[in-house]
């Protein structure tokens, strides 16, 4: 059988499963056990299911992940993100359209505290968004930033996705974390600037507190508090004092410790935050679990060498194929969630990516910005949904789709530049080396 044959059975049995609602993980294992029987029989087939599935969540990178979560769903629990609002607001105040900018900067901010994107922009819509319209904001400024700001959490450390990404295709996890900074930069600023020029016509409410130097610094004691996790995960990697998986631990502990600190922790909080932690992990693994043994069945069946081949023959340029490959992903996560986007993708690409000579880190940090872009873009990105649910109910979902086009042309310019200009990921990692 042809590697394009096995593809298009395994593709197509895939998308039918997740079309009929079975959860991705679940989708994943009905996968590999038929194929596996096909390939090896009845009791190999289980067995290999078993132990490739085993493998995958033996991984000690892996270990971050439900600390990472968990600091994201302290931080949820406790209302600490009406503390980051509050702080925000205060050193932006007298500022034009200062709530946009805002949104922008609490959105950064939840990014480096939960590392979810679909997490953060439903925080940030549901405590934002009746808050700005009421001072004046139109629909347009009011969610605009939060729909992008969402995708900041794929870039900015304890990012998630860099961690799914950095363990599927092998590529240092560390360098994945700190190397998405400069890109989230590059995005700030280019939605920074597009807030500006929207701002001018500006009419509403400037600001709730007066714009005092007292005010700022206010704001300023309010918010360093908040800093210490980020500087417990990005800080201590950064430093070479620990790995992503300790610093997961160390950030967690550090989230805990500023909950505390401010009065919003008890053990119910802890509890309820630890279960949603171990609640959304689990999940995790499981997908994690299936998508090495369907890795594992696209190499054996030929389909990944065929692949990498098939792309070698279309281009021999490292840049066209990455590009190639970008377009794949956004096409579809235009219909898929963000975590099935990368886990059914980097299996297929990264032999061919590899082959051809791409700078792993590089690739890695493309691919996020696109997976991120995915889950803001219509029909079915998964934090536009994320945000009507928690918008107020007079707003549409194809005000929210109207919404968030600029926004998705800002991230693929974003994404442009980081093609053009590789050394805006590699400047921090080679800094920290």
């Amino acid at each position: 059988m042809e590697w394009y044959t096995a593809f298009l059975l395994l593709a197509g049995g895939l998308v039918l499963a997740m079309a009929s609602n079975i959860p991705v993980a679940f989708a994943f294992g009905i996968i590999n056990i038929v194929a596996a029987y096909f390939l090896f029989g009845s009791v190999e087939a289980l067995s290999f299911v078993v132990h490739a599935s085993f493998s995958s969540v033996a991984s000690i990178h892996l270990t971050a992940i439900p600390f990472f979560l968990l600091m994201g769903t302290i931080f949820v629990r406790t209302g600490l993100s009406s503390v980051v609002l509050d702080a925000v607001d205060r050193i932006l105040s007298g500022v034009r359209a200062s709530g946009c900018y805002v949104a922008i900067g609490s959105g950064a901010l939840y990014g480096a505290l939960m590392g979810a994107s679909v997490a953060s922009t439903a925080v940030m819509g549901a405590t934002m968004v009746g808050d700005l319209r009421r001072r004046g904001y139109d629909n347009t400024l009011a969610m605009g930033p939060i729909i992008g700001s969402g995708t900041l959490a794929n870039l900015i450390p304890p990012s998630l996705g860099a961690v799914l990404i950095g363990s599927l295709a092998g590529i240092p996890i560390a360098d994945l974390l700190i190397a998405g900074v400069g890109p989230a930069i590059v995005v700030i600023l280019l939605f920074c600037s597009y807030i500006a020029i929207k701002a001018r016509r500006f009419t509403g409410v400037l600001a709730e507190v007066p714009a005092t130097l007292r005010v700022r610094l206010g704001g300023v004691l309010l918010l360093l508090p908040m800093i210490v996790p980020v500087f417990f995960v990005t800080g201590v990697i950064y430093l070479g004092v620990a790995t992503p998986t300790e610093a997961s631990a160390t950030g967690a502990f550090a989230t805990f410790v500023v909950a505390a600190a401010y009065g919003r922790m008890n053990w119910r909080v802890f509890n309820e935050s630890l279960m949603d932690a171990l609640e959304i992990a689990a999940m995790i693994m499981l997908i994690v679990a299936g998508s090495k043994a369907y890795s594992q069945i696209l190499a054996i069946t030929g389909i990944a060498p065929g692949f990498a081949e098939f792309l070698a023959g279309v281009t021999s340029s490292p840049t066209v194929a990455v590009l190639i490959v970008l377009l794949i992903a956004l096409v579809l996560g235009c219909f898929m969630d963000q975590t099935s986007v990368i886990f059914v993708t980097i299996p297929l690409v990264i032999n061919a990516i590899q082959t051809l000579g791409v700078e792993p880190v590089w690739f890695g940090v493309l691919f996020s910005m696109i997976v991120g872009i995915g889950g803001i873009t219509p029909p079915f990105g998964l934090n536009l949904f994320a945000l009507k649910a928690v918008a107020p109910p007079d707003i549409s979902m194809g005000e929210i789709y109207r919404i968030c086009g600029p926004y998705v042309v800002l991230e693929l310019l974003a994404v442009g530049v980081v093609l053009a200009f590789p050394g805006i990921v590699s400047v921090l990692v080679t800094a920290m080396r």
